[in-house]
């Protein structure tokens, strides 16, 4: 018998979590999304030039639609890009780590 259970298992366990946190939480589905997409670059890591140029296009997007005047949706767009931001500084930290560990 195995000591560890497998990667998919504990992965569906995890995501299984964090939707019924969602809706438990009664978080909107975009506030679900970025959470499953946190966990997802945690167990999936990806390089964070990715979310860096996904928090730049949102932050290019803020005044826009400020010019627009939709300050709601520019308010929301900001907080988006807030949180690519986080990721992106996650990942980037990772991908140190790992530059470390291949180094040594």
């Amino acid at each position: 018998m195995r000591k560890y259970l497998p990667k998919i298992i504990l992965e569906t366990i995890f995501l299984s979590i964090a939707i019924f946190l969602g809706f438990h939480f009664k978080w909107n589905w975009v506030d679900l999304a970025l959470f499953l997409t946190f966990l997802g670059i945690i167990l999936h890591p990806l390089p964070s030039r990715w979310f860096a140029f996904s928090s730049i296009l949102l932050l290019v997007a803020t005044p826009a639609l400020l010019a627009f005047k939709q300050e709601d949706w520019a308010e929301q767009i900001a907080i988006y890009a807030y949180y690519f931001l986080i990721f992106t500084v996650m990942m980037a930290v990772y991908e140190l780590k790992k530059e470390e560990k291949t180094e040594n």
